[in-house]
């Protein structure tokens, strides 16, 4: 085999290798999350693609925020399903004794107790909270919930679902959250108790979304058919 032979060879087989990264790269669905500690203030970053039309997405977008405002007691049974947040045998549990919604100023008014088990229990501590929705001109929608005010719990909090259309009738669900703990919580909660306690809650409330919306699309599949 001479020089010129096997250059090209060794071309044709990096070729190969890198066609074959990026095709696997554009097969595989995007499903990611991290999270940051800056500053006092935690930080996750969720990302998963949806199957679905836009059409669906934006649907599930308007059943969260009319959830939110009107009937926040129904979310446990889709949006917050399984994120265990009155399970016992979590290192926090919060139970929800009330919520209702200002139609005056938008503002969700929540009390909940906050029960660490082993320790003690803070009783109807009070989170004030403004849901919105914001519809882009290229489709693109973003949900955005907003704790403006917490007894307790947090000092601020504000959470973004966004939802962005993409090729091939796909939509990426993107998740984002940046929480500052009020003086107790931001000395309990260590990186490690974040995780353990808020990130996966984060990537599990965005799996429901994308659960919500899968239904939703073999719904018209087969109402379709």
């Amino acid at each position: 085999m001479n020089l010129f032979t096997y250059q090209m060879k060794k071309r044709n087989i990096l070729f190969v290798v890198f066609l074959s990264f990026f095709l696997l790269s554009k097969a595989s669905p995007s499903d990611s999350i991290s999270s940051v500690y800056d500053d006092g203030e935690f930080k996750t970053f969720y990302e998963t693609r949806l199957r679905v039309s836009n059409k669906v997405a934006t649907d599930v977008a308007d059943y969260l925020i009319t959830d939110f405002n009107n009937t926040p007691a129904h979310l446990f049974q889709w949006a917050f399903k399984d994120l265990g947040l009155q399970n016992k045998n979590n290192e926090v549990i919060i139970v929800v004794k009330s919520a209702s919604r200002d139609n005056k100023t938008g503002i969700m008014h929540g009390v909940f107790d906050v029960v660490v088990p082993h320790f003690t229990t803070f009783k109807d501590a009070k989170v004030d909270a403004i849901v919105t929705k914001t519809r882009y001109t290229n489709g693109t929608i973003k949900v955005n919930a907003n704790i403006i005010y917490s007894s307790l719990l947090m000092k601020n909090a504000l959470g973004t679902v966004t939802f962005i259309p993409q090729k091939n009738n796909e939509v990426l669900l993107v998740t984002n959250a940046k929480i500052k703990f009020g003086w107790f919580f931001n000395i309990f909660i260590t990186k490690k108790r974040y995780r353990s306690i808020i990130e996966w809650r984060i990537k599990k409330f965005a799996e429901n979304l994308k659960t919500e919306c899968e239904r939703r699309k073999d719904t018209v599949v087969i109402l379709n058919k």
